[in-house]
């Protein structure tokens, strides 16, 4: 039974059957208009856009030319009504070059230029069908994106112009009034490199359990399970568990906090025997407009293997410069402050980090980073951002600079 359960689940969420779901659903209710639930559902369907333009340039000291990428992301998303206590979701994303490809996208055949991970394609970013049996439940079925608390572990990576989203099962169930499970299981990860690349997708058994629990009004803490079984990437086939306390203090509201605590072992397949540490103390305080933020992360290596997060939004962390997206064996420990100020629709923040490995007590390198964002109306975005990543003995120097302006309709 379990057997004919696994089959029919990777059946029923290859991208075409979940394209002809999500139409589906879409698409019945119009057969029983007489029905006034399903005209309801077709009465709160929405569509809506989102362009997303991107100059990005890469100067890396090395041989490999400079990379400049000017790409645009052009996003439909079709959100249906609920019909017996079912909706549904479509989302297509198009990456366009403008101008040329003077960047090594990872699939474009550019190896002479820097990489800049934002291929050209058209791609299903999600396509869904979202059941809601209670209103302290949900199933969502099919393509979805999944940001898990700051998604050091499970992300979309949206930063990137193709996002990565999964293929599975998710269930949401609110035990009591203060907890809340979080189940998915997965088989599939649309990387940033798809849709047509050879490093698109991720396949495999990917099983994820969250569970939160609100401690007071301005605090959480969750702990979470996450099973890693690939198909063919066993060198990352692992068990993490782990527990993340983020909050503040009634008594002081401009003061915050995020630990975190895992461990991460070998499973499944795995080539290698491994067991590492993680954590993560971030500490922030609101001085009048100013913030300032200073936090330490350590992923632990031993000079031969080291804690990974392959599913994680990696942007986020070490760096924009992206240059620990995979932790080096000797592992790594990033020392960082941050200062920021909102202005009105303008927002400033620098940062600074220091990189030393874990294993070896090496220099790896540092890095300054720096974005300025302004919101002008409500539905354009404009953002400058730059990185400058020094080397010590990890990679090379390198300087990225990017100008990005959203839209919304």
């Amino acid at each position: 039974m379990k057997e004919i359960m696994k089959k029919a689940n990777s059946v029923l969420l290859t991208p075409v059957s979940l394209l002809a779901l999500t139409l589906t659903s879409l698409f019945l209710p119009a057969a029983y208009a007489t029905n006034s639930a399903a005209a309801d559902a077709l009465k709160q369907s929405s569509v809506s856009a989102q362009f997303r333009y991107r100059l990005e340039n890469v100067d890396e000291d090395k041989a490999l030319h400079n990379a400049t990428a000017s790409t645009l992301r052009s996003r439909l998303t079709l959100n249906t009504g609920s019909w017996r206590n079912s909706k549904a979701l479509l989302e297509i994303d198009n990456v366009s070059s403008i101008g040329g490809e003077r960047y090594n996208s990872t699939v474009n055949g550019h190896g002479h230029y820097s990489v800049v991970a934002d291929p050209t394609g058209t791609d299903i970013n999600q396509a869904a069908v979202i059941i809601s049996p209670n209103q302290d439940a949900q199933f969502t079925l099919g393509r979805q994106r999944i940001n898990l608390a700051n998604q050091r572990f499970i992300g979309s990576v949206g930063w990137r112009q193709n996002e990565q989203t999964f293929d599975g099962v998710r269930y949401n169930q609110k035990v009591a009034s203060n907890w809340q499970l979080d189940l998915a299981t997965l088989h599939n990860a649309n990387r940033v490199f798809g849709p047509k690349g050879s490093a698109a997708d991720l396949h495999g058994r990917f099983n994820l359990a969250t569970l939160n629990w609100q401690l007071l009004h301005t605090q959480q803490l969750s702990a979470f399970v996450y099973d890693f079984n690939f198909d063919r990437l066993q060198a990352r086939d692992s068990s993490t568990q782990g527990l993340d306390y983020s909050g503040n203090l009634s008594a002081l509201p401009q003061f915050k906090w995020q630990l975190a605590l895992a461990s991460q072992k070998d499973a499944h397949q795995a080539p290698v025997d491994l067991s590492h540490h993680y954590h993560r103390i971030d500490l922030s305080y609101n001085f009048g407009p100013f913030t300032g933020k200073v936090w330490q992360e350590r992923l632990a290596g031993d000079g031969n293997t080291a804690f990974q997060t392959p599913f994680a939004t990696l942007h986020a962390f070490d760096g924009f410069a992206d240059l620990f997206l995979t932790t080096p064996n000797q592992g790594v420990r990033d020392n960082a402050l941050e200062f920021s100020l909102p202005l009105n629709s303008t927002k400033l923040a620098v940062s600074y980090h220091q990189y030393d490995s874990d294993a070896g007590s090496q220099q790896l390198g540092s890095e300054v980073n720096a974005t300025l964002a302004w919101d002008p109306t409500p539905q354009l975005n404009l953002l400058v951002k730059l990185a400058q990543y020094n080397a010590d003995s990890h990679a090379v120097d390198t300087t990225k600079v990017w100008f990005m302006a959203s839209y919304n309709l």
